[in-house]
Parts: C-alpha cells; sequence; structure tokens
C-alpha cells in the first residue's frame, strides 16, 4: 500500500494544478471516501505461507507479526490523512482460513477451516478495530468506519443456502 499512497502524492498535486491548493484540500476532504482492505494477503503470503513462513512464524509470534501490520497501516493511514483523506471505509479481514487455497493446502474437508489463519484474522481484526477507535480520537475531523468482512462472509458461508 506505500506505493500507492506515493502514487496518490502525485495524484493530490496534480488535483492541486488543476484546482488549486485550496479547492483540492477541501474538495478530498469533503468528497473523497478512501475505501482501504488490506490484510488477507499479509497472511496468506507471508505467515501462512508453507515452507517459506515456517522461518518467520519460528521467529515472530502471532502477537508480533499482527502488531507489526498494525504499526505499519496505522503509518499508512496517517500518512493518507496528511494529504487531507478525512473519510475513511476500512474492511477487515474475512476468514482466511476458508478460502480454497487454504483448505487445500491443508487438506481439510469441505466444510471445515484452518483454525490458525481464522485465529490470526480474528486477532488482526481486534487490534484494527481499537486502531480505528484510536484514530477517530486523535486525527480531528476524520472519520474511520470499519466494515466488518469477516462476520459478513463468515454468515454467507454457515448459512449458505439462505442465500
Amino acid at each position: 500500500m506505500d506505493v500507492q499512497i506515493d502514487y496518490f502524492t502525485i495524484t493530490r498535486k496534480q488535483i492541486d494544478k488543476l484546482l488549486g491548493a485550496s479547492k483540492a484540500r477541501d474538495f478530498i476532504m469533503k468528497k473523497s471516501i478512501f475505501s482501504i482492505t488490506v490484510g488477507a494477503n499479509d497472511f496468506l503470503n507471508n505467515y501462512l505461507l508453507p515452507v517459506l513462513s515456517v522461518g518467520a512464524r519460528i521467529s515472530q509470534s502471532p502477537d508480533a507479526f499482527v502488531d507489526d501490520m498494525i504499526s505499519h497501516f496505522r503509518a499508512q493511514l496517517t500518512r493518507l490523512y496528511k494529504l487531507d483523506a478525512r473519510k475513511f471505509v476500512i474492511g477487515n479481514v474475512g476468514p482466511i482460513g476458508c478460502i480454497p487455497y487454504q483448505k487445500t493446502i491443508n487438506q481439510l474437508n469441505e466444510d471445515e477451516c484452518v483454525d490458525l489463519a481464522n485465529k490470526l484474522a480474528i486477532q488482526y481484526n481486534g487490534r484494527l478495530k481499537d486502531m480505528l477507535a484510536e484514530l477517530n480520537d486523535n486525527l480531528p475531523g476524520a472519520t474511520f468506519v470499519l466494515a466488518n468482512v469477516y462476520d459478513l462472509v463468515m454468515e454467507l458461508i454457515k448459512n449458505y443456502d439462505k442465500y
């Protein structure tokens, strides 16, 4: 996401040139919504990746990995705030232990999910919720709304026949 924010920085400067700095700032602050969902790939392609992740899991506890993710995400959101972003919708991590890839590599049945992956998602989601509340309190004029992807997707998985 750091590279995407770099691109937004460039775009932000272009908007300044088009509208003027004051109008650009007003436009971004009042009429823009930043929708962001991150985290799943950090777990799937790093911490939970077979073979490569074994060393990471040995050298870093789940708590430390989640702490690093939250710390980095906080810095990214603060950076966007400094670029005049004020309205955010942040999706939490869904039940990544229930995706076909995780079920296949862990040789699970159709109705089973990978416990470790879902526990990591739940742990991250709790920390994310706390962090967004903290940012709402500490960044004047900002609104961070949490989109509960985890519960929505779990509802669909558990009660698919209703839908």
